[in-house]
């Protein structure tokens, strides 16, 4: 059942050096290509680094106050989330909601891709602490675009507790009249 693997899932921090089947990374893609979107606007796009280039990558944006993100470097594939230069529909949207829907979806997508990891028992963790400007620059990103977040992904070399969760009645209210 999805609760098993929602329940299943950790942040995973250390990773085995192995790289990630291209079948599998295929896969994750695929399940955050296929989430939903607000207006189906699908305002992102996903640039996987593995190899030298994730190395080079790393080295740069996870260096000086960034760095305490370096054990990222330890994974072998990184899934990058750019988001894409706001048309006209998601402006006007963001502004009369006061809610930049970008962002929800990028959420969505990446949470896909993660649940698709640990479906297939791989290891995920987002990552949103590196050098965004140097990002952009090496990822060589089109103006108005961002590399807003990334998902790292590989085989667990860790087994994390679960965390404690707050309890249901805690967090849900029902209204019913």
């Amino acid at each position: 059942m999805l609760i098993d693997l929602l329940k299943a899932r950790r942040s995973i921090r250390k990773f085995k050096s192995s790289p990630v089947e291209e079948s599998k990374i295929k896969y994750i893609i695929e399940c955050g290509r296929i989430s939903p979107s607000a207006c189906n606007l699908q305002p992102y796009r996903f640039i996987v680094l593995s190899g030298g280039f994730k190395k080079r990558f790393d080295e740069a944006v996870f260096s000086g106050i960034y760095s305490v993100c370096s054990f990222v470097k330890k994974a072998p594939l990184s899934i990058v989330i750019v988001r894409l230069k706001p048309g006209f529909k998601t402006k006007i949207g963001s502004k009369l909601q006061d809610t930049d829907f970008s962002l929800i979806d990028i959420g969505i997508a990446g949470e896909h891709m993660i649940m698709a990891a640990c479906e297939l028992g791989l290891g995920s963790l987002w990552v949103g602490w590196f050098d965004k400007k140097k990002a952009f620059d090496l990822l060589s990103l089109n103006r108005g675009e961002t590399a807003e977040v990334m998902i790292v992904i590989g085989e667990k070399d860790e087994d994390p507790y679960e965390r404690k969760k707050k309890n249901f009645d805690e967090i849900v209210i029902f209204k019913n009249e």
